[in-house]
């Protein structure tokens, strides 16, 4: 039997996708600003990181665990073939940029899988009913079912998070993570006590005059 040329790909992808979840960031609260950076240099004057728990039975007793994070902002969101970009790894508008944490292009998929099996984004630019969707799925990447990045297609935000974001502005990002496998922190208070200190350290200077505002918080199901 013959093999296909993709089966001697010089990198496979599955393995090199795996290889960058070690790439560098110490923990949630940095993967988190990277997104936050990238927000801000997308023009956002409110970003929000907002994580989700579920209460769980954890040797008898009723414990909340985090289910999901998200990074809401308010920037001017993507078009398709730059939502596309921002999910390739090595890939995305800041390439050249060194203003920020996103300055090498890599922000967005590399600090999300540091952290979890998968990402989705959602991203609008004529109010949030015209949201793109696309995403991430290292579970679907290592089956060889995802070798590309989705196109991106219209796609309602969830119920939750529209529930809880309030920052949902006529253009912004959404990014939210999943099957949350490699998280320091179990909990979302000791993420967002975390995060806390290392988002007022980074932007201070934008906090103290007014040019983001950052909202943390945490909501139990």
């Amino acid at each position: 039997m013959t093999k296909n040329d993709a089966d001697f790909d010089l990198v496979p992808a599955h393995l090199a996708v795996q290889a960058m979840r070690d790439n560098g960031y110490r923990n949630a609260a940095y993967a988190a600003a990277e997104l936050i950076d990238n927000a801000v240099q997308a023009g956002a004057t409110a970003v929000e990181l907002l994580v989700r728990e579920q209460v769980e039975l954890v040797q008898e007793r009723k414990r909340a665990r985090v289910q999901e994070i998200a990074v809401l902002d308010n920037g001017s969101g993507m078009t398709a073939e730059l939502l596309r970009q921002a999910l390739q790894f090595g890939n995305g508008s800041h390439l050249n940029d060194r203003s920020g944490i996103g300055r090498f292009g890599m922000g967005l998929p590399s600090a999300s899988v540091s952290q979890c099996r998968r990402v989705d984004v959602w991203t609008w630019r004529q109010g949030v009913d015209s949201a793109l969707h696309s995403y991430i799925d290292l579970d679907e990447v290592i089956a060889g079912v995802q070798r590309d990045v989705p196109a991106p297609e219209p796609e309602g935000i969830p119920e939750f998070w529209r529930s809880v974001g309030s920052e949902f502005g006529k253009s912004g990002t959404l990014v939210v993570w999943s099957k949350l496998d490699r998280l320091l922190w179990r909990t979302g208070k000791a993420i967002m006590d975390n995060s806390e200190f290392l988002v007022a350290r980074m932007y201070r200077q934008f906090l103290v005059t007014g040019q983001v505002k950052i909202r943390l918080a945490t909501h139990t199901n």
